[in-house]
């Protein structure tokens, strides 16, 4: 069975921010929030991971008992 976990990059203030956990609590979705520096260029991780400094950014991150199986399946379905 595939496990996603939902993770929002997010800045406390931030009305986009805010939209965007609205949607995510409104669906019932649990997530885990990080919290970005306020500064841009501080942002090196979430640069790293996602390839901008500016959130919010919501991230699925895909585990599995037999992860390279079920990436791959997961693969298949949705791309």
């Amino acid at each position: 069975m595939v496990k996603k976990d939902l993770v929002l990059f997010r800045l406390e203030g931030c009305p986009y921010c805010a939209k965007a956990e609205e949607a995510l609590d409104n669906r019932g979705l649990k997530y885990r929030k990080i919290e970005v520096p306020s500064d841009h260029s501080e942002r090196k991780t979430l640069k790293r991971i996602s390839g901008q400094t500016s959130v919010p950014v919501l991230l699925q991150v895909i585990g599995a008992e037999s992860q390279d199986d079920e990436i791959i399946e997961l693969l298949e379905e949705e791309y």
